[in-house]
């Protein structure tokens, strides 16, 4: 593809009046898809969405024409109206009950062509279409329907939806251009909320789609590293997703059961992070894992369905271990009934590690690798041992096996700083395997980039237990790197962590020595996101933005060794005079 193909020229600023024709045009490549190890199968591309069967409309307004560009961005740093939106939801009329899904769940229909669209947002669509897949979202092949067909159905018949997808799509856009501006991506962003809050100010019924824009604007905020802003989308999310559906009702299909998921996935990660229990109740933890459990019996030959199941496990696992830290360290529970809780996880961490065996089949194993290369001298990790990762068929139980390591290491790091037993040489063999494995997943031949997106999560604990010598800590910097080039910005608070526990100051600014690498877009990205960070208006944002959860009270057991791993005072909001019992309830 030409340069001047793959990067028409797209409106930058909100004085510059740019023309898209023939936009559909300019992005014929493939859409990108994970080529499965071995067989190195394509995929089939996804339907268009205009080609989706025929439903009962939805939408309230129709996706008119229209040269607006949204609210003015002459200050693109001014703050999200997020903030609003949860106040709002809870103010929206809804059904009172979920028994007639009829009234809120159905897509709008799609209309017959694209004409009514102005061209940028026609060219993102299609941009969007052919590029961005469920690695840019951080979830797993099986959500690449709900987000490539029933999301964009929704979005059709839905402005505040239409504008939180373009955004998503315009950002990636904008990371993969050399000359990426924030305006490309932050006129939809800003005009998505706008609309948001006009339909919820309008006294419109919660529905799906209002739900599937939330979500999806808390997406674009995790990448851009806004956790602040996160939260009240998070928050919002909560509000209308108890308000249109139970437990049960939202495990009555596919779609629905993805829409649960993907708000889980924010849920966990915020309770972890800050050190909190999670906002949902545990009865939705539950019935998901129960209803999904059930399907996958049903059809045990299907390793979506499995996959599926044990995701709704693991995050439930995630809920109970948030939950057991959150009690101890706002001194709910004792020492003693601490340890007795423990055990319970313990043996749910164990389920967890067995459901991921039985997943497992040896005939899968890559034993071999043709496309080896000769190993350098900066190689930390061998990416060509044998038996490290499944091909073929059990490709995503890699990623499943990542996961449990992730979990696995904080769940034995947050014990270990509570019960002050540490024990370091585990911890570090699991790190070990867990950069091995992220090493041979990402020299897998044909594997698309942003499949390195979803090393976020196992990175994140990886590079905090490594040796501190200056080869694993290399290795860690330009995995780092890597995905803020690729769109993933991480929070201020790991950067100044990490420039701690490493003694490089450099790396506050940037992971890699004198700036290498370092995209004028992420910068800008960076800039703009620490303004809306700034001033959390409650503890539980402070909290989950400075991550304490994981972060709080550390230090390094022995500075002057170049190769030792920190230790850990507290992970979880203990500080260093403090034990654990000291919590107890006066």
């Amino acid at each position: 593809m030409k340069k001047s193909e793959k990067y028409p020229s797209i409106r930058e600023s909100e004085s510059e009046e740019a023309s898209h024709n023939d936009a559909s045009t300019g992005t014929q490549d493939s859409w990108k898809r994970d080529i499965q190890p071995r067989q190195m199968k394509e995929t089939s591309k996804q339907s268009a969405f205009a080609q989706r069967h025929q439903v009962q409309p939805l939408a309230r307004r129709k996706i008119r024409q229209s040269s607006e560009t949204g609210s003015s961005l002459a200050d693109t740093t001014c703050a999200s109206p997020s903030s609003d939106i949860t106040g709002l939801s809870t103010e929206s009329p809804s059904p009172a009950a979920c028994s007639d899904l009829d009234s809120h769940s159905l897509p709008p229909s799609t209309p017959s062509d694209l004409s009514v669209l102005t061209p940028d947002v026609t060219f993102f669509i299609a941009y969007r279409k052919q590029h961005i897949n469920y690695h840019h979202y951080l979830l797993k092949s099986h959500a690449a329907k709900f987000l490539g067909e029933d999301m964009m159905s929704y979005a059709m018949g839905y402005e505040p939806l239409l504008y939180a997808v373009v955004a998503f799509s315009a950002y990636h856009y904008s990371i993969a251009h050399p000359n990426g501006k924030l305006y490309t991506f932050l006129q939809y962003y800003n005009k998505s909320v706008s609309l948001l809050l006009n339909s919820l100010r309008g006294g419109e019924k919660h529905n799906d789609a209002m739900l599937l824009t939330i979500l999806q604007l808390a997406a674009f905020e995790e990448l851009v590293g806004d956790w602040v802003n996160l939260i009240d989308h998070h928050q919002a999310a909560h509000r209308m997703l108890v308000d249109l559906y139970t437990p049960e009702s939202i495990n009555v299909d596919y779609f629905h059961r993805h829409i649960l998921l993907w708000y889980t996935r924010y849920d966990v990660m915020a309770g972890l992070m800050s050190g909190n229990s999670m906002v949902l109740s545990r009865e939705w933890y539950m019935a998901d894992e129960e209803f999904s459990m059930q399907d996958s019996m049903v059809h045990p030959h299907d390793l979506n369905k499995k996959v599926m199941a044990w995701g709704a496990r693991c995050r439930r696992f995630g809920m109970d271990m948030a939950s057991l830290f959150a009690k101890i360290t706002q001194g709910l529970i004792t020492l003693e009934q601490f340890i007795e809780e423990k055990a319970i996880v313990d043996d749910a961490l164990e389920e967890l590690r067995q459901f991921l065996e039985s997943m497992k089949d040896p005939r899968y194993l890559v034993l071999s690798y043709p496309h080896q290369q000769p190993l350098e001298p900066g190689d930390v990790f061998d990416p060509y041992v044998p038996g490290v990762i499944y091909g073929d068929e059990l490709w995503d139980v890699n990623f499943c096996a990542m996961e449990l390591i992730t979990t696995t290491l904080l769940y034995k790091y947050q014990i270990g700083a509570i019960l002050k037993n540490m024990d370091h040489s585990e911890l570090y063999e699991m790190a070990k395997e867990q950069a091995q494995r992220i090493e041979t997943l990402n020299r897998w031949p044909n594997c698309p980039e942003e499949m390195h997106l979803r090393f976020m999560s196992p990175l994140g604990m990886v590079v905090l237990l490594l040796p501190h010598d200056e080869e694993h800590i290399m290795w860690c910097r330009k995995k780092l790197a890597r995905n803020e080039q690729l769109g993933y910005i991480y929070p201020p608070a790991m950067r100044m962590k990490l420039a701690d526990f490493w003694k490089i100051p450099e790396v506050k600014n940037w992971w890699l020595p004198n700036d290498e690498g370092y995209p004028r877009i992420v910068q800008d990205i960076r800039a703009w996101t620490k303004e809306r960070i700034t001033d959390p208006r409650d503890t539980f944002r402070e909290a989950v933005r400075d991550i304490k959860a994981v972060f709080g009270n550390m230090s390094l057991e022995d500075s002057s060794s170049p190769g030792t791993s920190p230790s850990v005072n507290s992970a979880v909001g203990l500080s260093p005079r403090q034990s654990p019992q000291d919590l107890r309830p006066r």
